[in-house]
């Protein structure tokens, strides 16, 4: 409504100038803009740049209006009060003052108007305005310019008719048809998008399989095994040769059917041993003793593809046959942990947590440690599982809470107190059977951003040793489900917000628009409407500016790995910029390539690198081949970091990727 009032002055003058003297047309449109500015300013509103814009030009008109002879004023009036429209509109747009966002700010509350993604989209259709008022002018120009003659008065004239009147009108309408009709088509069709990933699944009962009958073939796998534990997947009993198709089925915690199928040809043994031996065809290329399992595919039908999460414990159902001859199959269990661990809940100052605990009483000294703090996902949950296969290889590991979500179920990362990383890490360093001197703290994403800002910060004791999955450079701003927190920092430290880099989120408004116009074609398909939010964390990053966390103070080796596919952030380029902040011998920085966001310990299907909509990147193989190495090289840093300290002096790897 807003926009219609700054173009009163507009409509009246264009209802008059065809129809009254000149100069009335002029005086009444300047008095109607002028009344405007000064009933604003009685109420106490400040005028938009664009208001006092149509006084200036109107003003210019009514000079013209008692200067120009009324002859030449019918040839060019008309051009002339476009061409004045279009510079009011352009000036506003470069010095920062799109006239859509001036009047767009009164209908929205205050964090809206604050928002990057309001500022780009009240820019881009002011930029469309500014597109038809120029198309104006340059229409409403060519009868002068072509016939001498002609007036916009000329109603006998086809081209005056078509080129004063109609084309520009025809292009003012369709410029307000378009600003009239985008902001609530986008609302509705982003909040269709959200809900299409508002809601996680709930946990399903997972089927018991019934074992495949054994009709000649005999296939090997770990009856019973963890997920960093290999595969080593093998059929025997095959003809020399002979083609076998295997088959590996499993559900997710949701109850969703994952499979994959291969076709492998038996050696001179009649043996096929996945370690060696490479499919002529099926999910996977290369020889691999694990690709059974991360080559699986989301297989339900009619559902839309999510990130794999297991039921603990997985059952997996894998099937050998040779066409129209032997078969055979087994059903095996894949646990995040060996049975005897033990598991306690474990609150630190009221925030839930989970303690997991090696099988047996504890060395003497105690249990070196680990604390897992996830991302921006909020609670514990997400790094259970890495709690228990870090206990399962004898470290005490406690998954740490350090933001949740709020009553709606929201997250918001917005003010959250570092004191939250380090008072985790002396909780767990105060337990009977931990040794205090040997504790590991590692985090991913958001998580790892805090954590060593957290170890940053002066006078905070380091821990042992420090892991960062994907990690960021710099202190972001505060985001939540809506994304930005306007004017808001992600971390306090002592009460006092900690300096951050400003996320230019309109920079993903592209992707948003995108998405909202495929949604109809995405739910057909049963295809996810995915953002990828690197764009704007890679601008606030080219930006520079405030918020770079200085880790050269964190007195601890650190293990840094990222993926250069990471369609969240540009994790590769920000870990290699931490590296080279702190440049010591005992760090480790790995990037693997071709892997996305999300690095998880152990072999599990990589179909679907994305949740929530939100896309985490990564090639499947790639990132099956990321998750191996990054499980080894954790396992080995923290082997290294928790040894005796000769040992520790004896082995410096150094830096590498």
């Amino acid at each position: 409504m807003a926009v219609v009032l700054g173009f009163v002055p507009w409509i009246l003058y264009w209802v008059l100038v065809g129809n009254a003297p000149f100069r009335v047309a002029v005086l009444a449109a300047l008095g109607v803009a002028a009344l405007g500015v000064a009933v604003g300013a009685a109420r106490g509103t400040r005028p938009t740049a664009f208001d006092l814009g149509n006084v200036g030009v109107f003003a210019l008109l009514a000079v013209a209006a008692f200067v120009v002879p009324d002859a030449l004023l019918a040839r060019w009036l008309q051009p002339l009060g476009n061409a004045g429209l279009l510079l009011v509109a352009l000036v506003g747009v470069l010095a920062g003052h799109p006239f859509v966002r001036d009047y767009a700010v009164a209908s929205v509350d205050a964090a809206t108007a604050r928002s990057d993604g309001f500022r780009v989209v009240t820019t881009a259709m002011t930029w469309l305005w500014v597109g038809a008022f120029a198309a104006m002018t340059v229409v409403s120009a060519v009868p002068p310019l072509l016939d001498g003659d002609a007036t916009l008065r000329d109603a006998g004239d086809p081209l005056s008719v078509v080129c004063y009147w109609v084309v520009p009108f025809v292009l003012l309408g369709l410029a307000g048809l378009v600003s009239g009709l985008f902001p609530p088509w986008f609302d509705r069709a982003t909040a269709a998008v959200d809900a299409r990933t508002a809601h996680d699944p709930p946990p399903a009962t997972q089927p018991v399989p019934v074992p495949p009958a054994a009709s000649g073939l005999v296939v090997e796998a770990p009856a019973d095994s963890r997920h960093d534990e290999p595969f080593a997947l093998v059929v025997r009993g095959a003809a020399a040769g002979a083609t076998v198709r295997v088959t590996t089925e499993g559900v997710d915690l949701a109850g969703r059917p994952w499979r994959s199928v291969a076709d492998l040809v038996a050696g001179a043994d009649g043996a096929v041993d996945a370690a060696v031996t490479a499919p002529v065809a099926g999910d996977w290329d290369g020889a691999d003793p694990d690709a059974a399992l991360w080559a699986m595919r989301f297989a339900a039908t009619g559902e839309v593809p999510d990130l794999f999460v297991p039921p603990d414990p997985w059952l997996v159902t894998v099937r050998a046959a040779v066409a129209d001859g032997p078969s055979g199959g087994v059903v095996v269990r894949r646990r995040a942990a060996d049975p005897d661990v033990r598991t306690q809940p474990f609150p630190v100052e009221g925030r839930p947590g989970l303690l997991a605990l090696p099988a047996g009483p504890p060395p003497a000294g105690g249990w070196p440690g680990v604390v897992c703090f996830g991302g921006s996902e909020g609670g514990h949950e997400s790094q259970i599982g890495s709690a228990l296969l870090y206990a399962s290889h004898g470290y005490a590991a406690l998954a740490a809470t350090w933001v949740e979500a709020g009553p709606d179920g929201e997250v918001v990362v917005a003010h959250v107190p570092l004191e939250r990383f380090t008072t985790a890490i002396t909780a767990l360093a105060a337990h009977a059977d931990v040794d205090a001197a040997r504790i590991v703290a590692t985090g991913i994403s958001r998580g790892a951003e805090g954590l060593l800002a957290a170890c940053a910060q002066p006078a905070t004791p380091a821990p042992a040793g420090v892991v960062l999955l994907s990690p960021s450079s710099v202190a972001w701003q505060a985001v939540g489900g809506d994304g930005e927190v306007p004017g808001t920092g992600s971390w306090t430290t002592g009460g006092r917000p900690v300096p951050w880099r400003p996320l230019p989120a309109g920079a993903l408004m592209p992707q948003i628009v995108r998405n909202a116009w495929r949604l109809g074609a995405d739910e057909r398909a049963h295809r996810p409407s995915l953002l990828r939010l690197r764009p704007a964390y890679a601008a606030g990053l080219a930006a520079d500016g405030p918020g770079a966390i200085d880790a050269g103070r964190v007195a601890a080796p650190v293990l840094l790995i990222a993926g250069d596919d990471d369609a969240v952030w540009p994790g590769g380029p920000m870990a290699r910029e931490l590296a080279d902040r702190r440049w010591r011998p005992d760090d480790e920085l790995v990037i693997h390539p071709g892997a996305g966001h999300l690095t998880r310990l152990g072999t599990l299907p990589t179909d679907a690198p994305w949740t929530g909509g939100i896309a985490l990147g990564g090639e499947r193989a790639a990132q099956a081949a990321a998750n191996r190495d990054a499980t080894a090289r954790v396992l080995a840093f923290l082997a290294r970091v928790c040894a005796p300290a000769s040992a520790r002096d004896a082995d410096r790897p150094g830096l590498h990727q």
